[in-house]
């Protein structure tokens, strides 16, 4: 696949992803998106101001401005299997901690809002970059493309959650 077609394949699956999610939230009542879970999890508001919150985080990954990418070791090649490796719970940066009173409005504007700097992020992305630089997450080493394709599928995973505990309401 060329450099386009992942870069284009990935801002389809982010802008699905988020466009399902916002729906998701905008369903709930502004008393339902604030209610946490039982388990002592987030809430709803919480989960979404977090996925908006690190896709601000992973577009300046992917441009630079947040220096977590480093250049590819010497004989890197992605593993396809990689995200087999992601943990069912997984715990964040601090800076991706959401407040505790967020709301359905605070998250949704956070969402939307993350929205155009990450598909800029993503178009501005060259294939030396994407190719020749990665990210290392606690479940393996992801180069910049890879880690386009963890973005959506973090807001994904993050909408299952919220419908899960929102079923029903």
């Amino acid at each position: 696949m060329s450099h386009q077609e992942r870069i284009t394949a990935q801002q389809t699956a982010f802008t699905t992803a988020m466009t399902h999610f916002q729906q998701v939230l905008e369903r709930l009542d502004d008393e339902a998106a604030r209610r946490a879970p039982a388990d002592g999890g987030w809430s709803p508001a919480q989960v979404a101001w977090h996925v908006g919150q690190t896709n601000e985080l992973l577009a300046g990954v992917i441009t630079g401005d947040v220096p977590m990418a480093t250049p590819a070791p010497a004989g890197f090649s992605e593993n396809s299997g990689v995200f087999s490796g992601v943990p069912d719970r997984v715990k964040t940066f601090p800076q991706l901690e959401p407040p505790a009173d967020v709301t359905r409005a605070d998250a949704l504007a956070k969402l939307k809002g993350s929205i155009p700097a990450y598909l800029a992020a993503l178009q501005g992305l060259t294939s030396e970059r994407a190719s020749g630089y990665c990210v290392d997450f606690p479940f393996g080493k992801l180069s910049l493309y890879q880690m386009a394709e963890f973005t959506a599928a973090h807001v994904t995973r993050h909408q299952r959650q919220v419908e899960r505990a929102t079923a029903g309401v």
